[in-house]
């Protein structure tokens, strides 16, 4: 039996807000049939999705984690990086490695993400 990572559901304080820097600065894409608004919105990030969900909901519990960090394959790494710190995302410089290259950032609640490009 083969088991394949589908959704990862994300608390965010600010549903619209999170939805612009994923959509506008990552390029995940929004499932509008598959959102709910004002209660989640769901993205395609290629075979996988990420759901935004509001973190006041009740039963919710906010805490940005720092033991998980969403790792995003783009294919234009400077790009992406100059769209992130135009949206006020913390960024780190781009590092070159053997494997390809990549950088760090913080979404506007604090959720690390790795942002690369593998060597083609």
């Amino acid at each position: 039996m083969a088991t394949t990572l589908g959704n990862v559901n994300l608390f965010v304080r600010d549903i619209e807000q999170a939805k612009r820097f994923y959509v506008e600065g990552v390029g995940l894409v929004e499932d509008v049939e598959r959102s709910h608004p004002p209660s989640f919105a769901l993205l395609r990030a290629g075979a996988c999705t990420l759901t935004l969900q509001d973190a006041s909901a009740p039963g919710a519990q906010f805490e940005p984690s720092r033991s998980v960090e969403l790792g995003f394959a783009v294919d234009d790494i400077e790009a992406t990086r100059e769209r992130l710190a135009a949206r006020g995302a913390t960024v780190s410089d781009v590092e070159q490695m053997g494997w390809g290259g990549g950088f760090d950032a913080l979404d506007p609640d604090g959720h690390r993400l790795t942002i690369y490009r593998m060597r083609g």
